[in-house]
């Protein structure tokens, strides 16, 4: 398992939940550790790269430590999971502000349309081991 890419996400979130289960069962060669932007290490995260906390709308990914975040993030991670995903480069030639831009406007409105849970969702036990806490 490689524990140079992290994602971090909103564990509140079940948009955000949604797409971290996505992404297990889609990641067959476990590239991915998660864990939750409100735990210590999200948080040591969010100080050490000096990221906005207020602006942190869902998806964080620690790559080689490197810091991606909003669509950047999502793109690199939806590619990087097997070659159909591949397609999603494509994104990449979209200009990076309208990407956010939409990428903000769906973060902004996660709760209302997908709803929110009252804590942090448990992982399955047999997916324990790729989250840091």
């Amino acid at each position: 398992m490689h524990n140079n890419n992290i994602i971090f996400f909103d564990g509140m979130c079940n948009m955000c939940n949604s797409f971290v289960n996505l992404i297990i069962v889609m990641d067959k060669k476990k590239k991915f550790l998660f864990s939750p932007i409100s735990g210590k290490k999200g948080q040591e995260i969010v100080k050490l790269y000096e990221l906005n906390n207020k602006k942190i709308d869902s998806i964080i990914l620690l790559s080689n430590n490197e810091i991606k975040v909003k669509s950047d993030a999502a793109i690199q991670i939806i590619t990087s999971l097997n070659i159909f995903f591949k397609v999603f480069f494509i994104f990449k030639i979209i200009p990076k502000i309208f990407l956010d831009f939409i990428y903000d406007f769906i973060a902004k409105n996660r709760y209302r349309y997908f709803g929110k849970r009252n804590s942090c969702s448990i992982p399955k036990k047999e997916h324990l081991s790729r989250f840091i806490e």
